[in-house]
């Protein structure tokens, strides 16, 4: 075993949406920030084939601003063979908006953005144990390629999703949906060439019977095939009826009632977002490996079935089955404030929000097929949502902070996640520079910061 160790002012653990805001709104403000992952590439779920959805609010308003507004302009100046790397924020009238963009060229984007912010890097790394010490946070400990490391910091900010570092600090928790404790299912992304999208489009078309919703799904008026035809910014939610036909014939593989058809910026190029995985805990290594397993089993007989049975896709082919599971929920950890349904549903905007999230309530359920999804109006982030209120010197940033079940299925998107982390990272660096507990920072301070740096706060 090799022995190793750091010291830095802040340690984010995960490089995601969340750790990517908060790494790099730390860093510009002053602090010595080191940015760890269990990947040998930064960007976590923003590479795995997902859209960035609700850039924009249900009436189609920016409502996210900052660094996430700040990648994809740079995304835009990346200039391809087929265009740019990122599409404009689109409205949508299911999803509120939708951004396609170039997921290989962002992880070459994310690195010339953290090397440029002086952040130090560790890949291929995973935390293994912490020091809390009287309820502070001291050190925590890394494993990798033989290597123990261990990394002492002032504030540490945990941006994995699943919330491996607080879990290991013993931060109280939650998971499930309330008086169930029902997870929403992970999915594992796969992508398809040889697609003709068109065929699809006018399959559609010929069929609308084919968009009818289930009556837990909340969609404006003009989601229908004209506009998949007329803006191929889309992420196509169709085909319930057939699905339902070949479940009874039993010839559906996968647990869900329609697909969800992600376009690309590539020609002939599609994102499926359909696998599903009922009962699985992605915080649970024994779960979420049958759910990997599971999900290979199912794109390949998913496949099969495109080819079958979906017009635009009889000689498709898997270019690319992404390297880890997309996760929806799991642990979320105690703040010193709590998001909740009331909140969002309501677009609760309070005096110390950080960002704003403007995605509807948006829960797969772990139990069945369907889906609820319900439009909401835009809603203050609290910076409060961010800080441990348990263990000092302990931060959250994306799924895993303060909230409840159903705020979180609406804040899980990864524009919303990524001002999270911005805040939260701003908010720490303030504490680094005054010497003082994260849940002491003037929030005004920090939302003056995040004004100037494009965040929109109302």
């Amino acid at each position: 075993m090799n022995y190793a160790s750091k010291n830095v002012d802040i340690a984010v653990l995960g490089a995601g949406p969340g750790g990517l805001g908060a790494a790099l709104a730390a860093a510009r403000n002053g602090a010595k920030v080191l940015l760890i992952d269990k990947n040998g590439y930064l960007g976590g779920n923003m590479t795995i084939g997902l859209p960035l959805l609700a850039f924009l609010d249900k009436d189609g308003r920016q409502v996210i601003g900052g660094i996430a507004d700040e990648f994809m302009r740079d995304m835009r100046a990346y200039k391809t063979p087929y265009g740019v790397a990122a599409s404009q924020h689109r409205y949508c009238p299911m999803h509120n908006s939708v951004t396609l963009y170039d997921h290989e060229i962002f992880k070459f984007v994310a690195l010339h953005k953290v090397l440029d912010a002086g952040i130090e890097v560790l890949l291929h790394t995973e935390i293994e144990s912490v020091n809390v010490d009287n309820r502070v946070l001291r050190s925590i400990r890394l494993r990798g390629k033989g290597y123990e490391i261990t990394v002492t910091a002032k504030i540490f900010i945990d941006a994995t999703g699943d919330g491996d570092m607080a879990y290991l600090a013993g931060a109280s928790y939650e998971k499930g949906q309330k008086d169930t404790g029902v997870i929403q299912p992970p999915t594992l992304m796969f992508t398809v060439a040889g697609v003709n999208i068109d065929e699809t489009i006018d399959y559609l078309a010929a069929n609308p019977d084919q968009m009818d919703r289930s009556a837990t799904i909340d969609c404006a008026s003009g989601y229908d095939a004209e506009y998949f035809r007329k803006d191929p910014t889309f992420v196509m939610v169709a085909m319930r009826k057939l699905f339902r036909e070949l479940r009874d014939k039993g010839e559906m593989p996968v647990d869900r009632e329609n697909i969800i058809v992600i376009n690309s910026l590539l020609p002939g190029e599609v994102h499926l977002n359909c696998t599903r995985h009922l009962g699985v805990d992605g915080s649970d290594v024994f779960s979420l490996t049958h759910a990997e397993i599971e999900g290979y089993l199912q794109i390949e007989k998913f496949t099969q079935t495109l080819q079958k049975h979906i017009p635009g896709f009889e000689n498709c082919y898997i270019t690319n089955i992404y390297p880890s599971m997309g996760i929806r929920e799991s642990r979320r950890f105690s703040g010193i404030r709590t998001l909740t349904e009331d909140d969002v549903v309501n677009g609760i905007i309070p005096e110390d929000t950080i960002g704003l999230g403007g995605y509807s309530v948006d829960i797969h359920m772990g139990n069945g097929e369907s889906t609820i999804f319900r439009k909401t109006p835009p809603y203050g982030l609290p910076y409060g949502i961010t800080v441990s209120n348990e263990i000092e010197g302990l931060m959250f940033a994306g799924r895993c902070a303060s909230m409840d079940a159903v705020a979180m299925s609406s804040a899980r998107v990864m524009p919303i996640c990524m001002a999270m982390g911005e805040g939260a990272g701003t908010g720490a660096a303030l504490a680094i520079r005054y010497g003082i507990s994260p849940k002491d920072v003037d929030v005004n301070e920090i939302r003056a910061i995040l004004k100037d740096n494009g965040v929109i706060l109302a």
